[in-house]
């Protein structure tokens, strides 16, 4: 076990695969609440074209490079450099995408998420959780373990708001340096209010949890935990995959699941991603990608707390680790991704 994980995440998947859900949500177009995308209007592009650059090192869809508003690149180039240096396949699954990739998915339907603070998030959350945990249950015929990544932009916010409606009292991290922690309680307080729910009203109901206050991704995640039953499930995020965790424990759900994430999320002060997890009993892992020895500026900021985790790059970076990958290669493919990446031509 190479000394950058911690801690010892057990024997080597066999058939290990690499997914990753892709959403969209009006609550990541509140202006300052997310960093996926340099203006809120971009937000839609940034999952598709996170797909594009992992699956094929094109960025097609968007019409520059995902990244955040302060010059960091998408965590997308670490999990395809972890992915390059393994070769463990992937696949990306759309739950209420609006801006389709010109790659090959799977396509759950769905409309995108709405802004919390206005309306219901999702319409349908049950037929996303039905056909997501469809989907699980033919990948366990493939797959002994399955890490479960997610790109929407603003799923921190709805993140937060789920679990407090959960009862959870613990704060969400940030794809930000300095967690806009102010903004998202008062967006999460307002949801509330329009919902008519309070502090853990919910947590015999987490359906509807999702359905007022949530995200597409969540229940496509929490039904492909459900789906995945005889399979290893690792979710391979921060504290959006925590509150994932807290609903698969409000809803019931069942199997060898766990969580892996970054050494920066673990190291950040503003967020309780240890404390959710421990509460829902599942075990974590971590990460680090040690990108504080990158050459590119824009990397090197990773290690100093900007945008911290994403696209799944904790569970691929540990997936690297656990097929032999040294950090000091896993930074040098990361640089080389991002000097290679193809974007589109002006």
């Amino acid at each position: 076990m190479p000394n950058w994980i911690t801690p010892d995440f057990g024997p080597r998947p066999q058939r290990p695969l690499f997914l990753c859900i892709i959403s969209n949500s009006d609550t990541g177009k509140i202006p300052g609440l997310s960093a996926a995308g340099t203006s809120p209007a971009l937000t839609d592009y940034t999952p598709g074209a996170d797909a594009e650059l992992v699956e094929c090192n094109k960025i097609i869809t968007m019409p520059e490079l995902p990244e955040a508003p302060g010059g960091s690149p998408t965590p997308a180039i670490v999990t395809k450099a972890a992915l390059n240096l393994t070769g463990i396949p992937s696949l990306f699954v759309a739950s209420g995408l609006r801006m389709k990739p010109a790659v090959p998915y799977v396509e759950l339907g769905g409309q995108a998420g709405n802004d919390i603070r206005k309306q219901s998030a999702i319409v349908d959350p049950q037929g996303l959780f039905e056909r997501a945990e469809s989907l699980g249950r033919k990948l366990a015929k493939l797959s002994d373990c399955v890490f479960i990544g997610e790109s929407i932009a603003g799923g921190t916010t709805t993140a937060l708001a789920v679990l407090r409606a959960l009862g959870y009292s613990g704060n969400v991290s940030s794809s930000f340096a300095s967690n806009p922690s102010e903004l998202k309680g008062r967006v999460v307080k307002e949801a509330m209010a329009r919902a008519g729910v309070t502090q853990g009203s919910l947590k015999d109901d987490p359906v509807t949890a999702v359905k007022e206050l949530g995200d597409p991704m969540m229940p496509a995640a929490v039904g492909l935990m459900s789906g995945l039953k005889g399979c290893k499930v690792v979710l391979a995020g921060g504290t959006q995959m925590a509150a994932v965790l807290a609903l698969g424990k409000a809803m019931g759900v069942e199997g060898d699941i766990s969580i892996a994430t970054t050494k920066y999320i673990m190291e950040d002060k503003t967020a309780s991603f240890r404390e959710i997890v421990e509460s829902t009993g599942r075990p974590y892992y971590y990460a680090d990608p040690g990108l504080e020895n990158s050459k590119i500026p824009g990397v090197q900021i990773y290690a100093q707390g900007y945008v911290k985790e994403g696209v799944g790059m904790g569970g691929a970076s540990l997936l690297a680790g656990l097929y032999g990958v040294t950090q000091k290669q896993l930074v040098e493919e990361t640089d080389r991704v991002l000097m290679t990446v193809e974007l589109p031509k002006k």
